[in-house]
């Protein structure tokens, strides 16, 4: 597996147009030689949208004791949905997702990294 390294400038300045040629993120990975969690994760840092049609949403703010979260609307109304599916509301959702990941240790497997 290849790691989100071999995404050079020259690769990440083509995602834009593969996106309007109507690829997908499974697609457009492939063709850049990352994994799609990869490319989703190392777009949404650097604001390349996935999407047709333009640059990332808006983002909105969660609030944590320390600190704040910005969120895109996609990424709200895609957690939202996932949590009516399971009959709990999206911070609740949220925060089993973050407990989980802390407490098991996930965050290389979340974000597709090779383990430290």
């Amino acid at each position: 597996m290849q790691g989100k390294l071999t995404l050079t400038q020259d690769k990440y300045d083509s995602i834009p147009e593969l996106v309007e040629q109507g690829l997908n993120r499974g697609e457009i990975a492939k063709q850049l030689g990352v994994t799609p969690s990869t490319l989703q994760v190392q777009c949404s840092r650097r604001g390349i949208s996935l999407r047709r049609g333009g640059p990332l949403g808006r983002k909105r703010n969660l609030s944590l004791p320390d600190a704040q979260l910005e969120l895109g609307e996609p990424i709200l109304a895609a957690l939202r949905a996932k949590a009516r599916a399971m009959g709990t509301d999206s911070a609740r959702l949220a925060r089993d997702l973050l407990e989980t990941i802390v407490e098991d240790d996930l965050y290389a497997a979340v974000l597709d990294l090779e383990p430290a």
